[in-house]
């Protein structure tokens, strides 16, 4: 497995960028680096990525307290009352600031994700595990996260910085020809 790594250092903050094909197999030795006093990991995944490749990054968090959460990625999904559900099952689960969220998903669940960790006792860890070419090259970097007013998309959010972000291209596989032309647009 080759894998190529963006080193990102602004203002204040640094992370890498991890691409590779298969990558999704060194997820415990990222966490490790990046997030060395994990405990507890909370899994925010999107719907319609296939059982066997959410298995195969399962099974790289088995040493951990992992809580998985299955989400429908639409944009109904990014408001307040389900930022508070999130938060308030985090928070009866007695997470803190060393846990965890994995974000596993397209743009709509990394923005719902990072918002929630961005705001979660003021800041948890993050990793980015973007499944569309879209949030490959575009939401899953820069830290931008966001939920939805009842005036407009995306216009209540913060700027938060993952941990890491895993860019797996054998995710792509997995998507349809509409999805891949659409991360080719945002290109």
């Amino acid at each position: 497995m080759k894998i190529k790594k963006i080193k990102i250092s602004q203002k204040g903050f640094k992370y890498s960028i991890m691409i590779g094909n298969g990558i999704i197999n060194s997820t415990r030795s990222q966490i490790r680096k990046a997030c060395p006093e994990v405990k507890k990991i909370c899994l925010v995944a999107d719907k319609n990525i296939p059982v066997g490749l959410r298995g195969k990054l399962k099974k790289q968090l088995t040493n951990y307290e992992l809580h998985e959460v299955i989400l429908n990625p639409s944009e109904k999904l990014k408001s307040f009352s389900n930022v508070s559900k999130l938060t308030d099952k985090l928070l009866s689960l007695n997470f803190n600031r060393t846990d965890l969220i994995i974000s596993f998903g397209g743009g709509v669940i990394g923005d719902y994700s990072a918002f929630v960790a961005s705001i979660l006792k003021r800041g948890i860890n993050l990793i980015n595990i973007p499944s569309t070419l879209l949030s490959q090259v575009d939401s899953s970097i820069g830290g931008k996260t966001g939920v939805n007013s009842s005036l407009g998309k995306n216009l209540i959010g913060s700027f938060y910085q993952p941990d890491i972000v895993i860019s797996d291209t054998m995710l792509l596989n997995s998507l349809p020809k509409r999805e891949i032309i659409c991360g080719y647009a945002e290109i």
